[in-house]
């Protein structure tokens, strides 16, 4: 689940896209809207948005001014701007200091959809690599163990999105494929196929589970495999279980 909020001055255009939005079936399920941007700047602090959508034209605190302290206060990750015409200009500046995306009004619900899928891939990819990076954190009782193990599974922890193959990870190791075949088979007691397939889909499940309304193709790529297909029969292969069978089953 991927958390919205919508900021504009005007109440009916908040209503409006948080209408036209929740009609969309995006991973943004949890949609908030507020129309003063001062009382949006405490409630970010709360609600945390992992997208915050915002006017830059507003009265006491402008849509640029609530990004920026927003963003001091790391209250949300990714942001949008909504601007006329005659604000463009603003709206360049925004992108400058690092605004995601702008829409013009009135805003193209089909614009709006597709900026929208981008932005919640961006950020559960984001979520992933942060969450590798944890992954590789190892306890104190593990430091002893083999160096070329840990060096492996940080490759696989970090890459695992993308297409990767064992000659990537040898070439990284500075070892020979057979070698690296041999090293995982005693330490793992798993292929390099089946170390990669398990971990890919125990990611997919997590975004399964986290992420209820996130297309299984996009599930797939975010996790590294090339097609749903491909992505389904593994799963299922792994789990016993379809991907739709078990984000039906969550709790």
């Amino acid at each position: 689940m991927l958390k919205l909020m919508i900021v504009d001055d005007e109440a009916i255009i908040v209503k409006g896209l948080q209408h036209v939005i929740r009609r969309m079936k995006t991973p943004f399920t949890d949609i908030v809207g507020i129309s003063d941007s001062v009382e949006a700047l405490r409630m970010a602090a709360e609600f945390k948005p992992d997208l915050l959508i915002t006017d830059i034209q507003m009265p006491e605190l402008s849509g640029l001014d609530l990004i920026q302290s927003v963003s001091e206060k790391k209250a949300a990750s990714k942001f949008i701007i909504l601007t006329g015409y005659e604000t463009f200009d603003y709206a360049r500046k925004a992108i400058r200091l690092q605004v995601a995306d702008y829409l013009l009004k009135p805003v193209d619900p089909q614009e709006l959809s597709g900026l929208l899928n981008r932005l919640s891939m961006e950020i559960v990819e984001e979520r992933s690599r942060l969450q590798a990076a944890t992954d590789t954190e190892e306890p104190p009782e593990d430091q002893d163990s083999n160096h070329n193990i840990r060096r492996f599974k940080d490759f696989i922890h970090g890459n695992y999105m993308r297409d990767i193959s064992l000659e990537d990870v040898a070439d990284y190791l500075n070892l020979h494929p057979s070698y690296v075949c041999s090293l995982l088979k005693r330490e793992t007691h798993q292929t390099f196929v089946q170390y990669l397939r398990g971990f890919r889909i125990d990611k997919g499940k997590k975004l399964l589970r986290e992420l209820p309304n996130l297309p299984l193709e996009q599930v797939a790529k975010a996790i590294g495999f090339r097609s749903q297909a491909h992505f389904y029969k593994v799963f299922k292969q792994e789990s016993g279980v379809t991907p739709g069978d078990y984000r039906n089953m969550r709790d």
